[in-house]
């Protein structure tokens, strides 16, 4: 029996510098920066033919040659360090121990130059960046009391969700959350860091439910993908990408073509929304959801 071969790698692809990843299998990594976070590397999906972004922490079994280019790419992301470099200064201390998780890990934790041996001030740069309010100085009282809330916001930016609008024609209400759940959860469990739904709301429109699925560690084009093979390829529309693929959305009719899952629930109609500040951001939030206080 002859299996069906993959396309050919793209001429920018070294077939040596192989990883697989327990999510999504086999990636190449590739030259340049993602210019992202600290310690994130480009990389080529071979499974969906489509380029992302990935860490250390991601990268399971992998070539020779994959190594060392992690070890070679980390080097050269390392964070300078500070202006002293006494190996009693605090400051140096901390950002040696960064330093050394970074290698390990590929995450940055920022270092804190006001950190003192009374406990631990680092906060991980993959996920948030602190504001410097008085360029350098000691933030004011109303600084401070806003400083927590501005890094909330900014790792929720920083953050893609997945979402999804589901409708149940020709049912219960009861029956269209439901299937909204049930749907949501094969997305979450392939797609995002947990099974999900976060959040499914009561039919809003007849049957129309809406469902915040979770937080995903791939990019919002790659989540979309994803969350379509697990839904099963078949009637979905060409995905769509807005604002440099920071939002991505894709929609599934029934009258489009024979999808044996979804129409044996009674689904009509599906759009999966991914993107950043999802759920947070009203400009980019589907359905009901706002901020929340």
């Amino acid at each position: 029996m002859a299996f069906p071969s993959r396309p050919p790698l793209p001429p920018d692809v070294d077939p040596d510098l192989w990883f697989d990843t327990e999510k999504c299998g086999r990636h190449y990594l590739l030259d340049g920066n993602a210019h992202t976070f600290p310690g994130r590397m480009l990389a080529y999906c071979a499974e969906r033919g489509i380029r992302t972004r990935v860490a250390k922490g991601e990268i399971g079994v992998c070539s020779e040659q994959a190594q060392y280019f992690v070890r070679g790419f980390l080097s050269g992301n390392e964070p300078a360090p500070p202006a002293s470099d006494s190996d009693t200064d605090l400051a140096y201390l901390a950002w040696s121990e960064a330093a050394a998780r970074f290698r390990d890990t590929g995450h940055w934790l920022d270092v804190d130059a006001h950190a003192d041996a009374s406990g631990d001030t680092d906060t991980d740069s993959s996920e948030g960046t602190a504001a410097d309010f008085d360029g350098g100085g000691v933030p004011d009282a109303k600084a401070e009391e806003f400083a927590p809330r501005l890094r909330a916001l900014m790792r929720e930016q920083e953050t893609a969700r997945v979402a999804l609008i589901v409708d149940v024609p020709n049912s219960g209400a009861d029956h269209a959350v439901e299937v909204a759940a049930t749907l949501a959860e094969r997305v979450g469990r392939r797609t995002c860091d947990s099974a999900g739904p976060v959040e499914v709301s009561r039919p809003v429109s007849f049957t129309r439910v809406y469902a915040l699925v979770g937080i995903t560690g791939h990019r919002p084009w790659v989540a979309v993908q994803t969350a379509m093979t697990a839904l099963g390829r078949s009637g979905w529309a060409p995905a769509t990408a807005v604002d440099g693929e920071q939002y991505v959305t894709a929609e599934f009719r029934a009258d489009r073509e024979l999808n044996r899952g979804l129409d044996a629930l009674g689904v009509s109609a599906v759009e999966i929304h991914a993107g950043y500040g999802l759920g947070h951001d009203s400009s980019r939030t589907p359905g009901s959801w706002r901020p929340r206080n």
